[in-house]
């Protein structure tokens, strides 16, 4: 029989073994310094290191089946990132939810807020360049379909606090919410019914309603603080809740927008350029002129192809000559499962830096965030087919021909993926 190694030395091989987990990892006193930059600067972890399989990593937090179920990301669907944190619209339970996403391996729920009015269904977010708030856009539900431009307060010192272990976690509010959609004789009519699809340019939002068949430009808050300077005597204090409520400038409404559920806004050309994708056609998509706020037309301004110096109105575009041609334009169809980031470019884009290593998708059914690596969800977007691949196991193979076969995995909710055998 053979004798027993010594408990001393097999207890110093486990102690090494952990200080050198510890060390691979970044410390937890790095996330932040306590103030409203930290939360906008802070990145993810390693994002130059490309990962060695596809799906990184996940968080999963929703029970049962519809309509009764219960989570913070159940119907997880638009999602934002900005800094190390997760902004994600969970349709199912009317909620914005945050995930830190420092560990992409590891990510975890962070915070979350319900409104079953002014977040019902909501369907994407976009938190501002302010660090103050995040735009969400609330859907509803059909036959009424009561939508809601909606701001969430996310305020460092209002919302965050730190747990007895170190860990940053939210509490985030709703603070004010502007609908424009009513019932008349069995009929919705506004212009936010339906209430599908955002995007942001410094303090302009641009909302696009599937079921008004309308694409509007609403003003939004520089800051729910009011800031110093000015002769304001306020400073410190919050900004009034009517000041905060989005307004309209303008809208479009027309039969080239129906069902629209994408949106692109092109504001580094010469005529901003706003570009939708609607059930009008399958692969193209509709150009609006937004470079009066007040006044948006469908038809972008764009170069002549035989003399560029002069602009023609371009009312509709195959969405592949937009992303050929246009390089502040991402894809709009394929990509609304994967989050969006500050960056102009997107997911879909030639640029291999854009995203970093990672790239975060949201799964509606079962209410899941995975991390994922940035190359496997561009190649899924180039070759058509749904970025779910990349979050459903470990395919590298999708994207590098000359990697080793793919590994096995399994998945535990809230925990790494584990090797399987």
């Amino acid at each position: 029989m053979a004798a027993r190694r010594p408990r001393g030395r097999a207890a110093t091989r486990a102690l090494a073994f952990v200080l050198l987990l510890a060390l691979s990892f970044p410390r937890v006193a790095s996330l932040h310094d306590g103030n409203s930059s930290a939360f906008v600067t802070s990145a993810v972890g390693d994002t130059e290191t490309a990962p060695r399989r596809s799906m990184v990593g996940f968080v999963q937090d929703c029970n049962g089946f519809p309509p009764r179920q219960s989570g913070t990301l159940c119907g997880a669907r638009g999602a934002y990132l900005r800094g190390h944190y997760l902004w994600v619209a969970a349709t199912q339970v009317d909620a914005v939810t945050v995930v830190d996403v420092y560990r992409p391996d590891m990510p975890t729920v962070a915070g979350s807020v319900s409104d079953p009015t002014r977040l019902k269904a909501v369907v994407a977010v976009w938190a501002h360049d302010s660090g103050e708030y995040v735009v969400a856009i609330a859907r509803g539900v059909r036959p009424t379909g009561f939508g809601h431009v909606t701001i969430v307060d996310v305020r460092a010192d209002r919302v965050w606090r730190k747990d007895a272990f170190g860990r940053y976690l939210a509490q985030p509010r709703v603070f004010a919410a502007t609908r424009d959609c009513e019932s008349i004789d069995g009929r919705s009519v506004g212009r936010l019914c339906g209430a599908r699809a955002l995007a942001v340019v410094g303090e302009l939002a641009y909302v696009a309603a599937e079921m008004s068949n309308a694409l509007s430009v609403m003003t939004l808050p520089g800051f729910l603080t009011v800031k110093e300077g000015g002769g304001s005597s306020n400073a410190g204090q919050e900004d009034p809740i009517r000041a905060a409520t989005p307004g309209f400038r303008g809208t479009v409404v027309d039969e080239r927008l129906e069902g629209a559920y994408a949106v692109a806004v092109d504001s580094v050309s010469r005529f901003r350029t706003a570009y939708v994708a609607s059930r009008f056609c399958k692969s193209c998509v509709v150009l609006v002129d937004v470079s009066d706020p007040d006044s948006p037309k469908i038809g972008g301004l764009l170069p002549r192809p035989d003399f560029p110096a002069l602009v023609h109105r371009v009312p509709v575009m195959e969405e592949a000559q937009v992303v050929a041609t246009n390089e502040n334009v991402g894809r709009l169809r394929g990509v609304e499962f994967v989050a969006r980031t500050p960056e102009v470019l997107e997911i879909g884009d030639e640029n291999e830096n854009a995203l970093g290593a990672f790239a975060f998708v949201t799964t509606e059914f079962d209410g899941r965030v995975t991390a994922v690596a940035a190359e496997c969800a561009r190649a899924s977007v180039a070759l058509g087919e749904s970025v779910q691949y990349c979050a459903a196991g470990a395919r590298r193979g999708l994207y590098d021909v000359d990697s080793p076969p793919d590994e096995g995995y399994e998945y535990r909710p809230n925990a790494r993926p584990n090797a399987v055998g």
